[in-house]
């Protein structure tokens, strides 16, 4: 099974044709790189393979699951991350810290849970940082 594939996707800005029938299948444990000169339409391919820019024809699927018209962080909770280039990490806060702060879309406890700090935002946070440190 793939978790990442894309179908002949293509877009279109007005009447420029950025990326023409792309198609590409990564499966757990791939490594790839998309390699071109400036203008190639590499960075397009991986906003269309992460849901920034919408193809406007094909297909992006995420661990088999058809993402067009979904939005980034749909992407994310389907198992897709990303990061880019010029990352902008809080600079006054550790490395785990600023892992910690990206898993936020995985908490389980809800803001009453968070206040009160209640046993299960202790053990969702216990869990996150275990995770954090991990990585």
């Amino acid at each position: 099974m793939s978790v990442l594939r894309a179908d002949h996707i293509s877009i279109q800005f007005g009447g420029l044709r950025a990326v023409n029938d792309f198609s590409i299948e990564l499966n757990k444990g791939d490594l790839f790189a998309i390699i071109g000169p400036n203008g190639a339409g590499k960075t397009t391919v991986f906003n269309m393979l992460t849901g920034l820019y919408q193809p406007t024809e094909g297909t992006v699927y995420v661990n088999e699951k058809p993402m067009n018209g979904c939005a980034p962080y749909q992407f994310a909770e389907a198992g897709l991350a990303r990061t880019f280039q010029n990352i902008r990490l809080f600079k006054h806060m550790t490395v785990a810290d600023n892992i910690k702060i990206a898993m936020n879309q995985n908490m389980k406890y809800n803001v009453v849970s968070g206040m009160l700090r209640l046993p299960s935002y202790w053990k969702e946070e216990r869990a996150i940082d275990r995770k954090a440190r991990e990585l």
